[in-house]
């Protein structure tokens, strides 16, 4: 309102004016008649003038299996095909998912340092829980990404800069898994650069990751069950402190690897509180948290193991680690002090002739001639490993390892489920005939899985 008249667009885009006395706004309409008929219009607040809206644009378009119509609100036909098209533009952009980075939030974060980037994405993971370590090898990795390309700002980041240095690394002989999670990390804070519209597009979309299986350096093998039978004795005998951790207490560790399948970082995340001992079937959990895949794991004891562990921690705080464990990273070599203890233990107890032979076992040797080697972790492949020898089923070996599918477990165990394959044939032929029952089978077939563990031994 201004000196006593109001104004307003009206909803037919008319721009209208009238006075105003009080608190009544007094309108004024025009009528006439033409050839076409009556008419009416709107007068100004002088009276005198007659206003028509303005003839605006209307945007007709359809992107994808939607139409669009709305008006464009102006009544230059050039300007409104302007915004026209740059309406359809961003219906289409939004329709494949590519974003547009004119507003001011992308240019801030175009500007922004990359460090105050990754320092957010790693915030930004450490509110979902996790291992502290394994954030802080992710930002090493996307930091060394950004060094090899020279990133200052998003803006840098470059798809042939991550591929070029991921060649480079190959060509110095690292291995696909290393390579692999290296390249893990860098599209991981793209992806989240993306989805948190710091950037409009991700550029490592089609980055791919080398499989870890077509050149793996560090194969693990399992610990035999007379290796284990030589490293439980020795350790015993030896009362040696290693790792902060008695004799007792590190075979403890070793069983509880073996019997649970539990990694390193799940084995020192452990509690007296995820101990449930006094039940049944007494069990370990594990929050989810601290699991590889995020999920709550729940891995059932033996009873001797569940006395051992209740035992061990009887006098210890529900959220003392069971496992004073003083380098989670001086497991594998703490193992493999064991280890040589057991194999010197073990040739001392061979006779001559059979020392000479010895000298070729790869019997308690940390790396045997296939470049095998023994490491902690391979107290969690021993794990799934026995459980095929010993003629558990796919689905239980699956369960206890938490594996996402039976095809990893077969992958990884197939080859020691015994006499399956061969015995298949026998048993179809067995049905065909009509001389079993389908369940009748099913334990024939048990009981003949179980026999051949003998050819699993050691010499």
């Amino acid at each position: 309102m201004v000196d006593g008249v109001a104004s307003w667009a009206d909803r037919d885009g008319c721009e209208r004016t009238a006075l105003v006395k009080g608190s009544k706004i007094q309108t004024a309409i025009a009528t006439w008649t033409d050839s076409k008929g009556t008419k009416s219009a709107p007068l100004d607040h002088s009276e005198s003038v007659i206003l028509v809206a303005a003839i605006n644009y209307t945007a007709d378009f359809t992107v994808g299996t939607r139409r669009v119509r709305k008006s464009t609100r102006v009544s230059d036909k050039a300007v409104a095909q302007r915004i026209a098209n740059k309406w359809e533009e961003d219906e289409r952009l939004a329709l494949e998912g590519v974003r547009d980075d004119a507003d001011e939030n992308f240019a801030l974060y175009r500007r922004m340092p990359l460090k105050d980037h990754i320092d957010a994405f790693i915030d930004f993971r450490s509110t979902g829980g996790g291992d502290p370590d394994h954030r802080e090898r992710t930002r090493k990795h996307i930091e060394e990404f950004a060094k090899a390309g020279n990133w200052a700002t998003v803006r840098d980041i470059h798809v042939d800069h991550v591929t070029r240095h991921a060649q480079s690394l190959k060509k110095s002989g690292s291995a696909s898994r290393t390579i692999q999670a290296r390249l893990q990390s860098i599209k991981s804070f793209t992806k989240w650069l993306y989805e948190h519209d710091r950037i409009k597009r991700n550029p490592l979309s089609s980055v791919k990751k080398p499989n870890p299986e077509q050149d793996r350096k560090h194969e693990r093998r399992m610990m035999l069950p007379d290796e284990w039978r030589w490293v439980e004795s020795t350790i015993l005998q030896g009362r040696i402190e290693r790792n902060s951790m008695t004799a007792e207490e590190r075979l403890l560790l070793y069983r509880t690897a073996i019997q649970t399948g539990l990694r390193a970082t799940e084995l020192a995340e452990l509690t007296r509180g995820n101990l449930k001992l006094d039940v049944l079937a007494p069990y370990i959990t594990c929050k989810a948290a601290g699991t590889k895949n995020k999920k709550a794991a729940q891995q059932f004891l033996d009873t001797e193991l569940a006395r051992d562990l209740e035992e061990h921690t009887a006098r210890k705080h529900p959220s003392a680690p069971v496992f004073g464990i003083g380098s989670k990273r001086e497991l594998s070599r703490t193992l493999q002090a064991d280890l040589v203890d057991a194999r010197l233990a073990w040739v001392q107890s061979l006779s001559n002739e059979e020392k000479l032979a010895a000298q070729e076992s790869d019997f308690l040797i940390k790396t045997n001639h296939r470049g095998e080697h023994l490491v902690f972790h391979s107290l969690r492949h021993s794990c799934g490993a026995w459980l095929a020898m010993s003629g558990e089923s796919i689905k239980v070996v699956q369960t206890v390892m938490r594996h996402s599918t039976p095809v990893l477990t077969l992958n990884t165990y197939g080859h020691l489920f015994p006499g399956q394959c061969e015995s298949a044939p026998r048993s179809l032929a067995a049905m065909m005939r009509g001389d079993k029952t389908p369940a009748e089978l099913s334990r024939t077939s048990h009981v003949s899985a179980t026999e051949p563990r003998r050819s699993f031994e050691s010499p």
